[in-house]
């Protein structure tokens, strides 16, 4: 289905391989991952004509692995050395983007992402020895799985503040260019969730990549009094496990 191209690896740390040319992006990755690509063609083909994303090109199977074929957007990623020169500015991009999409209608969204489905997900992440505990945050080093779960169970909150969330908001997700974000990538985890589990992924990317006043910034401009500083770290805790 693809022209011939010269493909370069820019395989991220989402453990899928991920080859592009200068117009389609492929990934790859081995069958029966929690986060199916069959699953992220349909949150993207679902987000077209709302907010700017990737076209599927295609998907394919075989014996051990699935493969997801997408056009390429323009721009750069938002932890590239190049945006991050303008990294006060890009963090103000990514809040009005987020807000954007966390204002779909929650009632067109098919996909539940909300901490019912995702603490399942995290138990069964758990039992099945998925976690990477030494890719934890520094608060949580030394501590296992089990012991972040429990806690993310008996400190769950009362309440949800449901939205339409990309649920992995991370820089590397978002393509920037000039004044302009061109769109939204890796999508898999897209679906009706608390707007913290975006805020709280986009805070620690900004935090790591830009600074702790450039993410203040972020939630400044996204809008303090939609801000719940305790779902923050409630939300960061639960990415430990995915």
């Amino acid at each position: 289905m693809l022209p011939a191209a010269r493909w370069e690896d820019v395989s991220g740390d989402s453990g899928a391989r991920v080859w592009r040319s200068q117009k389609f992006v492929v990934k790859v990755q081995p069958l029966g991952r929690f986060e199916s690509l069959r699953t992220e063609q349909a949150k993207l083909r679902w987000l077209a004509g709302r907010v700017p994303v990737p076209r599927v090109v295609g998907h394919a199977t075989d014996a051990e692995s699935e493969y997801l074929a997408t056009t390429r957007l323009p721009g750069l990623p938002m932890h590239h050395p190049d945006a991050l020169l303008h990294a006060r500015r890009n963090a103000e991009l990514l809040a009005r983007a987020l807000r954007e999409l966390h204002a779909l209608p929650i009632r067109d969204c098919p996909f539940n992402a909300s901490l019912a489905v995702k603490l399942r997900q995290a138990r069964e992440r758990v039992e099945g020895e998925l976690v990477d505990e030494a890719d934890f945050d520094t608060q949580r080093l030394g501590q296992s799985a089990e012991q972040v779960l429990r806690a993310l169970l008996k400190s769950r909150p009362a309440a949800e503040d449901l939205v339409v969330t990309h649920g992995d908001a991370c820089l590397p997700n978002i393509l920037v260019s000039g004044d302009y974000v061109e769109g939204f990538v890796d999508v898999g985890r897209l679906g009706i969730a608390d707007r913290h589990q975006d805020l709280a992924l986009a805070r620690r990317s900004l935090r790591r990549n830009a600074g702790e006043a450039v993410a203040e910034h972020f939630l400044h401009t996204y809008g303090l009094s939609l801000v719940d500083p305790a779902k923050l770290e409630y939300y960061q805790a639960l990415d430990e496990l995915f």
